[in-house]
């Protein structure tokens, strides 16, 4: 069967950089100076729930409430390529989304340098290499699916890009390459807390990222596994900062206690104990996250497998470890693809350790500050609960070249009322079933 459009993975899946779409060209086409391609998705979702808004991100500014929205799918990219000599080439891509007022975001902004042997480096701002899909996430033409499984990828979305720069090796055998790459730098965004009402967001930023990729391309199967370390990720806001403040002030309080002559060393050595507890819990949503990806695209005939595993160990018990998969299973009828689609994320058991706000029995007023302390960070570890699970059933319409049609009906539900999974949900408990309808028309220029 000849391969469909939307199949090819193209040059931004292998080099994160160049679209999908009739502007892709390989490492050895001979193209003019300056090129110029976008891609773009018109997209309205519906959301069912009163309680609960539904995005693809956590750097996403407005989601999807009850009713119908543009603000999930639509956005327009817009990329431009100059090739200033052979085997150099600058590209640059821009990015409006809807969820974010169509503000441009600058997505790539890259100089590409062929070294020869099948290598080549990247410098500067380069796409997200987290996962299987994290390049072309926002390309609606190139995924088979209306938008990877949220409750995957709405983690890694949020890191769109990095800045550094990645090497890139590929061998071609005949009909399929092999690619390893490597990459490294640092990225920074704004996080949004929409779990509160109204929204809060903080600085976040990511240091020291490494990771590497090895990618497996044959003429009907993808396969790539990917790991990432990041050496510090900080988030810092009005809200940190209070909670650091409180924190500091209640040790300053058992330090006080911890004058007095008369206690004796028991008691002593546990309010010194606490207050290096209360030192402890500062700065809470600081972490080392480590994410690993295994996933498959496969071809059979009439049929198509999509299918990714998923690790991510932030070592942090507030922010939790999770692991997820995805499964998509399609079949081809001409220019029709229905498709059939399940995600889960999963949560460590760990919890943070608020020991340390455990009353005193020794002052009213501290202890009612340390409970008052102590119910924020039991509520922030609720909100930061991103368990879920969705079954999505769509169907695409290739019905232009280079232009699609999709709609989709997703079920998501976390795995009770008080945990907010990925959704958007400003107050607990909350309606955990939430059902989004999707009709996007997708296209690549």
């Amino acid at each position: 069967m000849k391969t469909a459009p939307w199949r090819r993975r193209c040059s931004l899946a292998l080099s994160g950089l160049a679209l999908c779409g009739p502007a892709a060209a390989s490492e050895d086409t001979a193209a003019g100076p300056l090129r110029f391609s976008g891609f773009a998705t018109l997209g309205m979702a519906h959301n069912d729930n009163a309680t609960a808004g539904a995005t693809t991100s956590f750097s996403q500014l407005k989601p999807v409430q009850q009713g119908w929205s543009a603000n999930m799918d639509t956005v327009l990219g817009l990329q431009l390529e100059w090739q200033p000599a052979g085997g150099t080439t600058l590209q640059l891509q821009g990015v409006a989304r809807a969820g974010e007022d169509m503000r441009p975001r600058l997505r790539i902004a890259a100089l590409r340098q062929q070294l020869g042997h099948g290598l080549s480096l990247n410098l500067g701002r380069l796409r997200s290499p987290l996962f299987f899909d994290s390049s072309i996430a926002e390309i609606g033409y190139a995924n088979l699916t209306v938008r990877p499984a949220p409750a995957i990828y709405g983690v890694v979305n949020s890191v769109a890009s990095l800045d550094g720069a990645d090497l890139h090796w590929r061998l071609n055998l005949g009909d399929a390459s092999l690619l390893a790459q490597l990459f490294g730098g640092r990225y920074d965004y704004t996080h949004r807390f929409n779990n509160f009402s109204p929204a809060l967001s903080a600085d976040a930023s990511l240091r020291g990222l490494l990771g590497f990729s090895l990618s497996a391309n044959l003429q009907d199967l993808t396969l790539r596994v990917s790991h990432t370390e990041i050496d510090r990720y900080v988030l810092r806001s009005e809200q940190v900062s209070q909670i650091n403040n409180g924190l500091s002030q209640l040790s300053g309080a058992l330090g006080q206690l911890a004058l007095n002559p008369q206690l004796p060393p028991p008691m002593l050595a546990a309010l010194q104990a606490k207050a290096r507890g209360l030192d402890a819990l500062r700065n809470p949503f600081d972490n080392h996250p480590v994410y690993t990806s295994i996933g498959l695209d496969g071809n059979w005939r009439h049929w198509r497998l999509l299918t990714e595993l998923t690790w991510m160990d932030p070592h942090n018990d507030l922010v939790g470890s999770g692991r997820g998969y995805s499964l998509t299973l399609a079949r081809s009828f001409g220019d029709f693809t229905p498709y059939l689609s399940l995600a889960r994320q999963q949560r460590s058991a760990a919890r943070l350790n608020t020991t340390a706000l455990a009353p005193t029995g020794l002052d009213p007023q501290l202890d009612g500050a340390l409970n008052q302390l102590k119910q924020g960070f039991d509520r922030a570890q609720r909100f930061a609960d991103i368990r879920s699970r969705s079954l999505s059933l769509g169907l695409r319409w290739d019905w232009r070249e280079n232009m699609a049609i999709k709609t989709q009906l997703d079920l998501v539900r976390t795995p009770d009322a008080g945990t907010p999974g990925p959704l958007a949900v400003p107050a607990l408990p909350f309606d955990n079933t939430l059902r989004l309808f999707s009709i996007t028309l997708d296209l690549v220029f």
